[in-house]
């Protein structure tokens, strides 16, 4: 599919095949644009979307956490939950996780399009159900912000339809002689280890955790004690003065790691321990000394660290 501007210049397609993403040894070479693109991890807040040619808007909280490796977590918490209702009903709730990767157009004919990629996302958990894999082309903004367009089932009509998403990162913190910035270290993935024979099967479920700087959300898929599958979720913030916006609300709660003042998002559906890990281990990943290979359980699951990045 084709898509052009609103004066008419053609901007690329949606949906085609894309040449394999850069290895390690072209990217010192690449434009400082594509290094942009290319950059992990990364942090990225949702500030709306539009379907088809309507407006857009944004009636949810959306953080994504992508590691070096292209592990991410994404979380849209529904701006005004209802109360009484669990979050998993909500039609504008989503969460998965799974993996993520980046590619550019080849040039044709002598033409190409500057400033833009396709991503694929891969979700390995989702809960919405399994199988399901998004992805976009991506436009990026002079002022280092990026539009993702693509094509996608609308919820509100259960219709496939083009979307387009304005994507931001979150406000940037001053503290040094460098100005503001945002915080993207240390980078640590953690996810359950399968117990059974059977490849990416666990038996008491199935997450993944993931902590950049100041940011922290983690997803886990189980069966409850009816044999239905729950979705449990979780997002953390390190604001030492309470001004983070991805978690700001009166009824966020707090805890202490290793000297961090962690809020956690009272949206989130795990048990409200904030001393000891419920159910997902956000608490002990948003501490400090982890290394590839450590583990916890938690709750019967085991987790294992998979990346870090200091």
């Amino acid at each position: 599919m084709e898509f052009y501007g609103m004066s008419g210049e053609r901007l690329g397609t949606i949906g085609q095949t894309k040449p394999p993403s850069p290895s390690p040894a072209t990217t010192a070479v690449l434009p400082q644009w594509k290094k942009d693109f290319l950059q992990k991890p990364s942090i990225s807040v949702r500030k709306g979307i539009a379907w088809g040619y309507s407006p857009p808007y944004e009636d949810t909280s959306t953080l994504v956490l992508t590691s070096h490796k292209g592990d991410f977590v994404d979380i849209r918490f529904p701006v005004t939950p209802e109360p009484g209702r669990p979050l998993t009903s909500n039609p504008s709730f989503w969460a998965f996780s799974g993996q993520s990767h980046t590619t550019f157009d080849e040039e044709a004919h002598g033409v190409t399009m500057p400033y833009s990629a396709h991503a694929v996302f891969n979700h390995v958990i989702d809960s919405k159900g399994p199988g399901i894999s998004d992805e976009g082309d991506m436009f990026l903004l002079p002022n280092g912000d990026c539009i993702e367009v693509g094509m996608m089932q609308n919820p509100s009509t259960g219709k496939e339809q083009l979307y387009k998403e304005y994507w931001t990162g979150p406000p940037a913190e001053s503290g040094n002689d460098d100005g503001p910035r945002v915080r993207r270290s240390p980078c640590v993935v953690a996810k359950t280890v399968a117990s059974t024979p059977e490849v990416g099967v666990v038996r008491n479920g199935r997450g993944a955790v993931i902590r950049i700087g100041d940011y922290c959300q983690g997803i886990l898929q189980r069966d409850d004690v009816n044999g239905q599958l729950l979705t449990l979720v979780e997002r953390w913030s390190n604001a030492p003065d309470g001004s983070n916006a991805a978690v700001r609300h009166a009824e966020s709660t707090v805890n202490e790691v290793s000297g961090a003042r962690w809020i956690k998002d009272w949206r989130s559906n795990t048990v409200a321990d904030m001393q000891h890990d419920s159910a997902i281990p956000s608490i002990w990943i948003c501490g400090d000394g982890h290394k590839v290979g450590d583990e916890i359980v938690v709750d019967g699951v085991t987790w294992r660290v998979v990346e870090v990045e200091n």
